[in-house]
Parts: C-alpha cells; sequence; structure tokens
C-alpha cells in the first residue's frame, strides 16, 4: 500500500493508512451534521469524502458511531484539524484530510482494532 500524498508537494506521509470496506459516517461532535464518510483511516489522520468543502485549518470536533460492532464502546468523539481540501474526481463530491488531535492511547487502540476488523 502506498504512502499518502495531499498533492501539496510536502513529503509523503509514513504512517499507513487503511481503506475501510465501507464507509463510516463521521459527525460534527455539536450539531451531529454528517461532515463526511471515511475513506481512510490511522490513529493520527483520516480521509473524508464530504458532499460540502471542508474550510482547511478549522478545528473539529469529530464523532464516529459504531453500531454492532463487537467492542469496548460504540462511538468516538476526537479533535481533528482539516489539513487539506480538494474536489474529487466526481464533482459533486470533495476529499479533505484531517489530523486527528489529543488522542487517549486507549482511543488509539480502538482505531487499530478497528481497521483490523473493517480494513481490507
Amino acid at each position: 500500500m502506498a504512502a499518502d500524498n495531499n498533492g501539496s508537494g510536502e513529503e509523503q506521509r509514513r504512517i499507513m493508512r487503511r481503506h475501510l470496506i465501507y464507509y463510516l459516517r463521521v459527525y460534527d461532535g455539536v450539531s451531529s451534521r454528517v461532515v463526511g464518510h471515511v475513506v481512510d483511516i490511522s490513529p493520527h489522520g483520516l480521509q473524508l469524502i464530504a458532499d460540502q468543502p471542508v474550510p482547511v485549518q478549522a478545528e473539529h470536533r469529530l464523532r464516529m458511531s459504531f453500531p454492532g460492532m463487537e467492542a469496548s464502546r460504540d462511538e468516538l468523539v476526537f479533535d481533528a484539524v482539516c489539513k487539506w481540501c480538494r474536489q474529487d474526481e466526481n464533482p459533486a463530491f470533495y476529499l479533505a484530510g484531517f489530523q486527528i488531535r489529543n488522542l487517549m492511547p486507549d482511543e488509539a487502540v480502538f482505531i487499530q482494532g478497528m481497521i483490523s476488523e473493517f480494513g481490507l
């Protein structure tokens, strides 16, 4: 699997991300509005596909729900900042890359478990 490249000429990411077999919805942690769907994820960041552009450098409180997942929790709430956003190949959608901030060690382990359970 190749490392991510955000297209801005920055050094390629060294942390591998896993593409999920289905899109998990990601909600705004305050308004519960759908921000987008997970395209790929790691404990350090995630990429979303969204209907609307996401402002770059904007800080977000995000929430992912995992109904039916056999785990110790059924949702994860975390802080993230949008590092880039660009129009998808399908002009009706946008791709946005987020850096996850202040993730607790047990939350990082949970994400790794989610990747193992749902990842390709």
